[in-house]
C-alpha cells in the first residue's frame, strides 16, 4: 500500500511540474511579445571609402542606441548583435573633417531589431579625419653584416630585389619617408652563396603606412679567391712641349683578387695605369701612378710602387 502511494505522488509531482513550466514558457512567452525600451552599444563599420583616400580616425567606433522593440526581438539581438555600416563614399565636410549625422527615422537597426523604432542615437555625429592616399618610390637600405672565411669573399656583394618599394598611406605622412630598411641580418664566416627573402620595415613605425611589398629577396654569390699580380707599361699624358720624359720604373706590378675561376682570364693588357705631368711639381721628381682601367672581373686592386720617378730632356 504505501509503494503505491508513493507512486501516486511521484506522478503528481511530475504533472505539477509539468504545468509549472508550461506556465512559466506562456508568461515569458507573452513578455518577449510585449514592446519595452532598450539601450544597446554597436559597433561601426566603415564602407566604401575610395582608394584615393585613406581613414586616419574617426571620433567613435561604436554608438549607444536608445528604442522600442519586443522582448522577442531584443532577446535575439543579444546573441546575434549586428554592426551598423557607415558609408564614406559622399560624406559632408566642416572643415578638415568629414562627418555622418544619424537619423532615427531613416537608419534602421540590422538583424532582428531591424523593425524597431529608434529614439535616439548617441553620439548623434561621428566625425572622420581623411586624407589623401599617396604612393611614392623609394630606396631600400640593405642592414646586412656579413664577414668571409679566408680566401673567400664576393664580387658583387649582398643583391636584394627589388631594390626599391612603393610606400602607399596619407600624403601628410609618406612625404616624409626617403627610405625603408630590411630587417638586420648577420653572417658571420661565410664561405658558400646565400639567398632567400627578407622584410623591409621604416625606421620609425608610422601609423596607416604600408610598405609594398613588405618582403624582398636577397642573394649573396660567394667565391674562392686569390690574389694575383701583372706587369704593366706606365702610359705617359700631358708630357710638356719641345721634351721627351722617361719614367724609372717603366713598368709597374698591378696587384688584385680574382674568383678562381676567372683566375686565368686576367690578361695585362686588361690594365691601364697612368702617370699625369700636369700633377708634376717643380720641386719634386717624382709622381704618382694610378689605375684608371681594370677588369670588370677583378677587386681590391693596387699597385706595388706608390710614386715613380720622371725625368723630362729636351
Amino acid at each position: 500500500m504505501s509503494e503505491k502511494k508513493k507512486r501516486n505522488r511521484n506522478s503528481n509531482l511530475r504533472v505539477f511540474l509539468t504545468i509549472l513550466l508550461v506556465v512559466a514558457s506562456i508568461s515569458i512567452m507573452i513578455k518577449l511579445n510585449r514592446n519595452f525600451s532598450f539601450t544597446v552599444k554597436i559597433p561601426l563599420t566603415f564602407q566604401n571609402l575610395s582608394e584615393d583616400y585613406i581613414l586616419k580616425k574617426s571620433s567613435t567606433t561604436s554608438v549607444k542606441v536608445t528604442g522600442k522593440a519586443s522582448g522577442y526581438d531584443y532577446f535575439k539581438y543579444r546573441f546575434f548583435s549586428q554592426a551598423f555600416p557607415i558609408d564614406l563614399s559622399n560624406l559632408p565636410k566642416d572643415g578638415k573633417e568629414s562627418y555622418y549625422v544619424f537619423n532615427k527615422e531613416s537608419d534602421a537597426l540590422k538583424g532582428s531589431l531591424s523593425g524597431s523604432e529608434i529614439i535616439a542615437f548617441e553620439p548623434d555625429t561621428v566625425f572622420f579625419l581623411l586624407d589623401r592616399n599617396y604612393d611614392k618610390r623609394v630606396p631600400v637600405i640593405s642592414n646586412f653584416d656579413i664577414s668571409y672565411s679566408p680566401g673567400y669573399g664576393s664580387f658583387q656583394g649582398m643583391q636584394i630585389t627589388p631594390d626599391s618599394i612603393t610606400v602607399r598611406g596619407p600624403e601628410s605622412e609618406v612625404d616624409t619617408i626617403t627610405k625603408v630598411y630590411t630587417s638586420s641580418q648577420i653572417f658571420e664566416n661565410t664561405r658558400a652563396s646565400k639567398d632567400g627573402d627578407i622584410s623591409v620595415h621604416l625606421y620609425k613605425k608610422i601609423a596607416n603606412v604600408e610598405l609594398i611589398p613588405n618582403t624582398i629577396k636577397y642573394s649573396l654569390q660567394v667565391d674562392k679567391f686569390t690574389e694575383g699580380t701583372v706587369s704593366v707599361p706606365l702610359q705617359l699624358l700631358n708630357v710638356p712641349a719641345n721634351v721627351s720624359a722617361k719614367v724609372f720604373p717603366k713598368r709597374i706590378n698591378v696587384i688584385f683578387n680574382v674568383n678562381v675561376t676567372n683566375y686565368d682570364l686576367v690578361k695585362s693588357s686588361d690594365f691601364k695605369v697612368v702617370v699625369d705631368f700636369d700633377e708634376a711639381d717643380s720641386l719634386s721628381t717624382s709622381l704618382t701612378p694610378q689605375v684608371i682601367e681594370t677588369p670588370d672581373f677583378v677587386r681590391d686592386v693596387r699597385i706595388s710602387e706608390s710614386t715613380v720617378q720622371y725625368l723630362l730632356v729636351k
